[in-house]
């Protein structure tokens, strides 16, 4: 095996022209978490509530929060910034001003504008690359306020960040915040506050950040990749076990477990099922926004086929895992068409350079791809390849298919730069190691690995096995280690371990000596100004508790910027960051009393029976997980509150709530009437708030005025005590189950679809014939949303929406119950 050869570059150390501001200072207070109103949210209330979860890593009680007024300026929300990018030969932060810098393109100052893994990048080829940004303040500056610098980006591992900041007074750069580069390209965080005295002239604050560099220093350390597969049924009948992939795959991508994922086909197992593709949606979803690098190919599975011509239509797999998901990505190199049929990721762990190709099922034997696999592979001949296939040996580590042997004949052999191929399709675990000869009369090693844990029968097919391959650059080896989040288990018991979790040799191309790369990356640039302007106060929480105050009186479609400052029970102080929302035109909505309601208004159950048809044996469904629509509303702008008004007279009885209109006045009356509920507060029924699964339940099972004594008890620990009986007697009754034998999923909210089989199931609703109109009911719902359609319990979001995932709001479920208990008015 070849050995590397690195060198190191002595570079010049980072030049200060004045002495270094204190960064802030570190606390155990955290960054609060589940802040609502949301960052960025739209139509809020014009008195909302704003509220976090406080905590403070050591345990430490919160002695105050103090919610303030704040504004930040980014590229998204303020008109008064500019942005310039440069490469000079001297340390830009040694010199003055560049005037000669380049404007940011619009491109560029959208990616800038938020933190979604949006990259503005700036490369050296002179010495210093730099991005300056200049950022117009003056409106909100006053006695009292304090100026903060954001910056979240990258540089190479190789870098070194910094963050400084124009003193007008001084004439001068100030470094204020810097940090090393990493190899496994995570995002650097620097921040900084500045005296406005200083840093301050005409309104105008200039920021600057650069990579200064260190030294090349290309570590043999271990890296490592993912490869899952197969996955169609997870998608069919195991959702959850695909959660707890992904769930287990964005923790320890967080921790540096891996650094770049791979799929080598079925996503799904039926190309028709739209809720299988929305399970693989909504994982790889997640995956985005966790920023994992990963590539997927389509399997048999993922196309349609017409064998008799040898056509493979690539229309779905296009749409959810296509070009358009990751033309975006800076490992995303380039695919053979807009369906992603073939394409190949460009990533590097340290010093070493991969390239992955993805060949698609159905197109990996075509001349077509033939001629573009080779294309791309001598483009890149110096980086080491891997091939992605969906067929390629079998369990008995053979080629199944003239396709693969097509491909290794064609694609394999010329290109010496390819060292292995994934596979999966055939259940079974296996490899081989080939030896390849090479055009110039040398060979070499291939290695051919087979991976697919999902079995033929349950209940082997829910079992969640994935791979993880961990390169050793030192002796050039390659780990492969078996493992299912979902078991928490290594080594899958009916394959042979040896195939499993397995050592091979993996001969990496030789690293060249590089000259010292310089390179400054931004995702994210704001200046922050935390004011002395309170909101309100909440004090003496213990850490992990909820903080939370009221914005009374907010104006119309305006913006609004806030924070917290939160000190804990040792005197430590922490600014959170500033959050932002835009009101709506609606009246203030009410601001719910946290004290609990003695008798909360019921959330309906949202994991009713799987089969909606009530179940003449009252006994519970044996398997009370729910079967989740995976299929989404796809109109994110549903009409507010579409369910028909049981009466659009104004009650002549008001309910003396000041949050109920007239159109919920008759059905709200009626509930209080029959003692169903009593609303939040004295003077607040939460019309617009959502309704929670528990509250739907105390609600219905009054409103069927069912027996509550001498039930059977259901295995629910999740039940408060206030609501216990109710539940008991629903699920006695057949008409709702919970999340799981011992979960019912009290503080969920309830969505329409799942209360829409609660209540066919409640009243015994039929309709006269199956089917609806609405595009986003899938079998499960059906026949209850036909039922209450039909009578006119409630029509839909919009003309061809029904609204199955959306929450259910206080104020529909009234109309709902009205309506249904005046079937024959």
């Amino acid at each position: 095996m070849i050995k590397k050869i690195f060198t190191t570059t002595a570079v010049l150390a980072l030049v200060l022209t004045n002495a270094p501001l204190a960064t802030l200072a570190a606390t155990s207070l955290e960054e609060p978490s589940n802040v609502k109103p949301s960052d960025y949210a739209t139509d809020v209330s014009l008195n909302p509530t704003l509220e976090a979860i406080v905590k403070d890593s050591t345990g430490a009680g919160i002695k105050t929060v103090d919610f303030k007024k704040g504004y930040k300026y980014d590229f998204a929300n303020s008109k008064t910034m500019s942005g310039f990018t440069n490469d000079t030969a001297d340390n830009p932060i040694s010199v003055g001003i560049q005037t000669g810098a380049t404007p940011l393109t619009k491109g560029q100052i959208d990616a800038i504008a938020a933190n979604d893994g949006k990259t503005t990048v700036t490369k050296s080829s002179k010495g210093f690359p730099s991005q300056r940004f200049v950022v117009d303040v003056s409106k909100d500056l006053a006695t009292g306020n304090a100026i903060e610098l954001y910056w979240e980006g990258k540089t190479l591992s190789s870098g070194l960040a910094n963050l400084s900041a124009w003193d007008y007074k001084a004439g001068t750069w100030i470094a204020l915040n810097q940090a090393q580069g990493n190899s496994k390209g995570q995002e650097i965080i620097l921040s900084a506050e500045i005296d406005k005295e200083r840093f301050v002239k005409d309104g105008k604050v200039q920021a600057m950040v650069h990579d200064s560099g260190t030294v090349t220093n290309s570590k043999e350390e271990d890296f490592t990749m993912l490869w899952f597969t197969d996955t169609q049924y997870y998608a069919e009948d195991y959702p959850k076990v695909w959660t707890s992939m992904t769930d287990w795959m964005i923790k320890e991508f967080n921790k540096g477990t891996f650094e770049y994922a791979m799929h080598t086909g079925d996503l799904v197992n039926q190309y028709d099922k739209i809720e299988q593709w929305e399970v693989a949606k909504t994982n790889l979803n997640r995956m985005d926004a966790a920023n994992i690098p990963y590539g997927v190919l389509a399997g048999n599975r993922d196309v349609m086929p017409d064998r008799t011509q040898k056509i493979y239509d690539y229309t779905r797999f296009g749409e959810y895992a296509g070009v358009n998901r990751f033309k975006d990505n800076a490992w995303f190199g380039e695919a053979m068409n807009e369906q992603n049929q073939n394409h190949y990721d460009l990533f590097s762990f340290g010093d070493h350079d991969f390239i992955m190709l993805y060949l698609g099922y159905g197109k990996d034997g075509t001349t077509e791809t033939v001629n573009w696999a080779n294309k791309v592979l001598k483009q890149y001949a110096n980086r080491n390849a891997i091939l992605g296939m969906h067929e390629n040996i079998n369990s008995v580590a053979q080629y199944a298919t003239e396709s693969a042997r097509i491909i290794n004949r064609e694609v394999v052999n010329p290109n010496k730069n390819v060292k292995m191929v994934l596979s999966g399709h055939h259940h079974g675990s296996n490899y081989r190691v080939k030896k390849v000869p090479n055009e110039d009369g040398t060979s070499r090693e291939l290695l051919e690995v087979l991976g697919n844990y999902q079995g033929n029968l349950a209940p082997d097919r829910g079992d969640g096995y994935l791979r993880l391959l961990t390169f050793d650059p030192t002796d050039e080896t390659l780990d492969f280690v078996s493992y299912s989040p979902y078991l928490e288990d290594t080594n899958f018991d009916q394959f042979d371990p040896d195939k499993e979790s397995f050592t091979a040799n993996f001969d990496l191309a030789d690293v060249k000596a590089k000259e010292n790369p310089r390179q400054i990356e931004t995702d994210y640039l704001a200046v922050n100004i935390f004011t002395n302007q309170s909101i309100g106060q909440d004090k003496e929480l213990k850490s992990g508790e909820k903080a939370s105050v009221e914005w009374k009186n907010l104006s119309k479609n305006t913006n609004y910027q806030w924070y917290m400052n939160m000190t804990n029970s040792n005197g430590e102080s922490k600014n959170s960051t500033i959050y932002q929302f835009t009101t709506g035109t609606k009246d203030p909505s009410p601001n719910p009393d946290p004290t609990p309601n003695p008798d909360p208004t019921p959330n309906p159950d949202p994991t009713p029976n799987p089969d909606p048809t009530p179940n003449p044996d009252p006994t519970p469904n044996p398997d009370p997980t729910p079967n989740p629509d995976p299929t989404p509303n796809p109109d994110p702008t549903p009409n507010p509150d579409p369910t028909p008004n049981p009466d659009p007279t104004p009650n002549p009885d008001p309910t003396g709530f000041t949050d109920v209109p007239d159109r919920y006045s008759l059905s709200v009356n009626y509930l209080l009437s029959k003692g169903i509920t009593k609303g939040l507060t004295p003077t607040k029924f939460g019309t617009d708030m959502t309704i929670k699964r528990v509250d739907a339940a105390v609600m219905l099972a009054k409103a069927l005025n069912l027996k509550t004594t001498d039930i059977k008890k259901s295995k629910f620990t999740d039940v408060p005590e206030r609501a216990a009986k109710y539940i008991d007697a629903l699920k006695a009754a057949s008409i709702i189950n919970g999340k799981s034998e011992t979960m019912f999923g009290s503080d969920l909210d309830i969505t329409r679809g799942e209360t829409a089989i609660i209540l066919k199931n409640a009243y015994e609703l039929e309709a006269s014939k199956n089917g609806t109109h609405f595009t986003d009911v899938s079998d499960r719902y059906e026949k209850s949303v036909a039922a209450l359609v039909e009578y006119e319990i409630t029509k839909g979001l919009t003309a061809t929406k029904f609204g199955t995932e959306s929450s259910l709001k206080r104020g529909e479920f009234a109309i709902f119950l009205y309506n249904v208990n005046h079937l024959e008015d």
